[in-house]
């Protein structure tokens, strides 16, 4: 998958003043819903500890499988009133890092990778990615901040 990322000062500094006022105003937009998106992915690690202790996966689409998963059933506790905080084990107190989202444990050197082929397409290179991620930062951005007239 494609990240899309914040304007870096190379970037903001080599545009016109508009553009820069424009390009800061995303990346604080960008930062702002990281946050949350951050928040949410600790409720639910919160929720299923077995999230917080899955460790890599080799197979991103089986991953995307699992979290969509636990997202439907997360949003159906909610539904039903379970709380995180009747679960055993739960922490509210666990670790948080703003800028890179929850702590996660030390990672035991030979930890098992699961692997059950990447179901990634052969285009998606590094670059490919990239340059995907960087497109549609320019759709967000043209759409969240349109120049003005």
């Amino acid at each position: 998958p494609y990240t899309v990322q914040p304007f870096d000062e190379t970037e903001i500094r080599s545009s016109d003043r508009p553009t820069q006022e424009r390009m800061r105003a995303f990346n604080r937009r960008l930062s702002g819903i990281r946050i949350e998106v951050e928040h949410a992915f600790g409720m639910l690690k919160g929720r299923f500890r077995s999230l917080k202790e899955m460790g890599p996966h080799a197979d991103v689409q089986e991953m995307y499988k699992a979290i969509e998963a636990l997202l439907i059933l997360h949003n159906m506790c909610i539904e039903y009133g379970d709380k995180p905080e009747d679960i055993w084990g739960f922490d509210p107190t666990d670790p948080f890092d703003s800028e890179a989202g929850f702590v996660e444990p030390e990672q035991d050197a030979d930890a098992l990778i699961i692997e059950n082929g990447q179901g990634i397409p052969a285009q998606e290179t590094d670059a490919w990615l990239k340059r995907q991620g960087r497109a549609k930062r320019m759709i967000i951005f043209d759409d969240l901040f349109p120049i003005a007239n």
